[in-house]
């Protein structure tokens, strides 16, 4: 089975847990190093799914790209590292297409095969 993309929105589960995991990593007790982009995405790999962006901003959603199998893969790999339901909860929707000028590919752009739903 080929790897899909999957958009995931998350929200965390208090206003005390997003506060605890978006503290600095320096400015916890104890503190702890920071890691570069590099050294998160290493540790964004997991046995069923790897993320491959984050997006925070102020409000009560944040969004992550993930690479899996399937969508139960992305769950299970969110309770693996210890989030679901524990600092998170989340909704992972397959993507069917997946468009990007980071990628900066020459693959045509997908569609539909009939209709306007894959």
């Amino acid at each position: 089975m080929e790897e899909k993309h999957f958009f995931v929105v998350h929200t965390f589960i208090s206003n005390e847990a997003r506060k605890e995991y978006l503290t600095p990593p320096e400015k916890r007790d104890p503190p702890q190093k920071n890691v570069t982009e590099r050294e998160w995405a290493e540790r964004a790999k997991g046995q069923y799914a790897r993320c491959m962006q984050e997006f925070y901003g102020n409000d009560e959603f944040f969004y992550c790209h993930w690479i899996a199998k399937s969508e139960r893969d992305v769950y299970r790999q969110l309770e693996e590292f210890g989030l679901e339901g524990k600092i998170i909860n989340s909704m992972v929707q397959e993507l069917h297409r997946f468009t990007s000028a980071y990628r900066n590919s020459d693959a045509p752009r997908s569609y539909p095969e009939e209709g306007m739903y894959w």
